[in-house]
């Protein structure tokens, strides 16, 4: 008659352990370690504990996620609070005024000690805390191409009409367009 052994307990140990079999015989006082390879290798324990380990990385995983997006939430909170109270100090101190002396009469003056630079440099500071652009660039083009030669005349008038115009006009028998050889060459 064989040896009955607790196999359900054997099992956990070894699916949630990382001893070997005869490590696992020896450390249940179990003589021969045959029996009980025999029944792992059938029931495939080896897979439990690969899937085993799986889940608890998994789940690990889940965790470590969780706390970061807890933390993070926090830190974006903070921030928001941090920039908020910014906001109030510097609607405050727009009215605010201070005394002081200059040659022994006392005067008043604004006083601002939060300034809307520094809310910018807050603000960038979190866009960039949570991952978004600090500066947004815009291009545009027309998409207009000019494929065709202009016509000489339309460039001399072209040309008068982008220089300065002279305070005394063109004198009597000279030409009121502008002389091509005065014009800025590339």
């Amino acid at each position: 008659m064989g040896t009955k052994y607790d196999y359900i307990s054997l099992k956990n140990q070894y699916v949630q352990g990382s001893m070997s079999i005869r490590e696992l015989c020896r450390a249940n006082d179990i003589p021969t370690w045959s029996t009980v390879n025999a029944r792992a290798k059938r029931e495939d324990w080896d897979q439990k504990r690969t899937e085993f380990n799986r889940q608890v990385e998994n789940k690990s995983l889940e965790h470590l996620a969780q706390k970061r997006a807890t933390k993070i939430a926090e830190i974006q909170l903070d921030a928001l609070e941090v920039i908020h109270a910014g906001i109030l100090k510097m609607a405050e101190d727009m009215d605010a005024e201070e005394e002081y002396e200059v040659g022994g009469s006392t005067k008043r003056r604004k006083v601002m000690r939060i300034h809307p630079r520094d809310l910018a440099i807050l603000i960038d500071k979190f866009q960039s805390l949570i991952g978004q652009p600090t500066q947004i660039n815009e291009n545009r083009n027309l998409g207009i191409d000019v494929l065709t030669q202009a016509d000489p005349e339309t460039m001399r008038d072209l040309l008068a009409a982008l220089r300065p115009r002279q305070v005394v006009g063109p004198t009597e028998g000279t030409s009121s367009r502008p002389d091509p050889s005065s014009a800025r060459s590339h």
